[in-house]
């Protein structure tokens, strides 16, 4: 009973996790508004593949060692940079279809990943003990956790992506495009700028 119990706990973590407003859901929403739901599941997927290898190192190599909070909070500020970077590429898309490529390719999520001091507190923090929690009541439960995560992850983004989906004809035809691009865009530079401040506010 207490196995099924911690399943569902992590289940609902991982909702949680995919629900919560951060660059991932932004970028998903701004490559369904450029390119259609097809497009923004890639970038889901992406960051699914991103952060399961993230998570994975985390669980096997970062856990057997004392981190400092300090060094998260300084990745943070390399993570703000590529936030802006991201968010001036944004801006400038000026109607749907403009930008051929995809404004979030696989070595960009990998960066916004990889460069989030936040997502690696969140999981060295909350979701590291909770996976060695489940590893007590069953062999192999960090690697359980992992992926019982990861799939709720899963599942709360792709319905997000879904539903914005059904806003983006309406969104076309009152040509309200380019606004959305720029809102999109200063919601990214709101988080690198939000990670600046935790940073620096931490490290003073």
């Amino acid at each position: 009973m207490k196995l099924f119990s911690q399943i569902f706990e992590i289940f609902i973590l991982g909702i949680i996790g995919g629900a919560v407003p951060g660059p991932m859901l932004t970028a998903t929403f701004t490559e369904v508004l450029n390119g259609g739901l097809k497009k923004g599941m890639r970038v889901v997927f992406k960051a699914l593949i991103a952060e399961s290898i993230f998570a994975f190192l985390i669980l096997v190599v970062l856990f057997a060692f004392e981190i400092p909070p300090m060094y998260f909070y300084i990745i943070s500020l390399g993570g703000a940079v590529v936030l802006i970077w991201l968010a001036k590429q944004v801006w400038g898309i000026e109607k749907i279809g403009e930008n051929k490529g995809e404004v979030f390719s696989f070595p960009k999520i990998c960066l916004l990943t990889f460069l989030s001091g936040a997502l690696w507190i969140f999981w060295i923090t909350i979701c590291v003990p909770r996976a060695f929690e489940l590893n007590q009541i069953i062999s192999g439960g960090q690697y359980i956790f992992l992926i019982v995560f990861e799939l709720s992850w899963l599942f709360m983004t792709s319905f997000l992506a879904f539903v914005f989906s059904r806003f983006r004809p309406l969104l076309i035809r009152k040509k309200l495009v380019s606004i959305v691009f720029k809102i999109f865009a200063l919601i990214l530079v709101f988080f690198a700028v939000k990670a600046v401040w935790e940073s620096v506010v931490y490290l003073l």
